[in-house]
């Protein structure tokens, strides 16, 4: 399995920045996840909109430090 891992920072301090990642943007592999990343961050962006998205990532679930 592998899970979105986006980069984000806060519209409020944009110095403030952090990586977080999204449990329900879940893949079969990270090229499968890589596919999507794009629209599935924006979507997280759309929920969290005191966050803008600077980038992402996907990687085997369970290996982010933002999930441990």
């Amino acid at each position: 399995m592998a899970e979105l891992v986006v980069m984000i920072c806060l519209l409020s301090d944009p110095t403030q920045c952090t990586e977080k990642g999204v449990p329900e943007a879940t893949a079969d592999d990270v090229v499968t996840c890589l596919k999507s990343a794009g629209d599935k961050a924006d979507e997280w962006q759309k929920v969290n909109n005191q966050y803008f998205v600077i980038g992402w990532r996907c990687e085997k679930k369970g290996t982010s430090a933002s999930t441990r």
